[in-house]
């Protein structure tokens, strides 16, 4: 008997701004069906491009949209105030059901890099690689920013989690108004949880995470913690919300080196605009640590 599925090809591009492993997203997501976390279902690789030419996989496709503005007042999905204060808090669980995985017990090391002691300085170390890598000319105020996150690394963490690497209501298939599916897992890695919590929190992407006078960061925390009992330390989170946008514009950077270089006919936005935001990030970092 002949069945029909509804599937997805993910093939890498030719030039990308980050450069990760098909295998790895794979075995990840792999893994991850057996939790409680709403990941994709993986079906097929082909690591080497031998079948597609390139690195690709093949997951199910599902029903639901995605889409940036779901928790705004514009309400895309029309969804209405309570269910979007409803979905809001389910994204937060989503978040903290991920965070909460043992990743020794799972055996999540053997899949995806240890950082070392300090998640925050691997990372660091890594993206200002990237910039030095990408950058077509020199980008003093991204020099200057990671300065600030090299003089404000928070302090070694407990435990490592899964950091999804792009949390945020844009990577979900919403359902009925509830989450369907969490995608885009190229930039996952092993870290330090207010990894996530700094993207989500950050100032660039505020009025798309929260519901003003409904559900706004302090909500968002406090949830978090209740479920995870990770406290929250505000200089880390500070220092994360920055390296998120670091993050970002490195990035930036790194379509429009692809695209200058005839590597991607994708044409990059320009960069400047978040290297403004990073450099917006840090001084409201630093006003914030100096009142306290």
């Amino acid at each position: 008997m002949t069945q029909q599925h509804q599937l997805l090809l993910r093939r890498d591009p030719p030039a990308a701004v980050v450069e990760t492993g098909r295998a790895m997203e794979f075995e990840l997501l792999r893994r991850l069906e057996t939790f409680d976390v709403p990941t994709p279902t993986v079906l097929w690789l082909d690591d080497q491009g031998s079948e597609l030419a390139r690195p690709s996989m093949v997951v199910k496709r599902y029903a639901g949209r995605a889409h940036r503005a779901i928790l705004r007042h514009a309400d895309p999905l029309d969804l209405g105030i309570e269910r979007r204060e409803l979905l809001a808090r389910e994204i937060c669980t989503t978040l903290t059901d991920l965070h909460n995985i043992d990743t020794e017990a799972a055996g999540f090391r053997g899949i995806l890099h240890h950082p070392g002691p300090n998640p925050a300085a691997y990372e660091l170390g890594h993206w200002r690689s990237e910039l030095e890598r990408c950058q077509l000319e020199p980008q003093p105020a991204l020099q200057a920013a990671a300065e600030w996150l090299r003089d404000s690394l928070p302090r070694p963490v407990d435990r490592l989690v899964v950091v999804h690497g792009d949390f945020r209501p844009a990577n979900l298939l919403i359902r009925e108004g509830r989450v369907e599916v969490l995608l885009d897992w190229e930039l996952a890695h092993l870290g330090d949880p207010l990894d996530d919590l700094g993207w989500y929190t950050a100032p660039l992407y505020q009025k798309e995470h929260f519901i003003k006078g409904f559900w706004e960061q302090k909500d968002f925390l406090e949830l978090y913690t209740a479920r995870t009992g990770i406290e929250v330390d505000p200089h880390a989170l500070r220092f994360w919300q920055v390296m998120s946008t670091f993050r970002l514009a490195v990035m930036a950077l790194a379509g429009v080196k692809n695209f200058c270089t005839r590597d991607s006919d994708r044409p990059a936005a320009p960069a400047r605009v978040v290297i403004n935001r990073v450099l917006e990030a840090v001084i409201e970092a630093q006003g914030a640590r100096d009142a306290t």
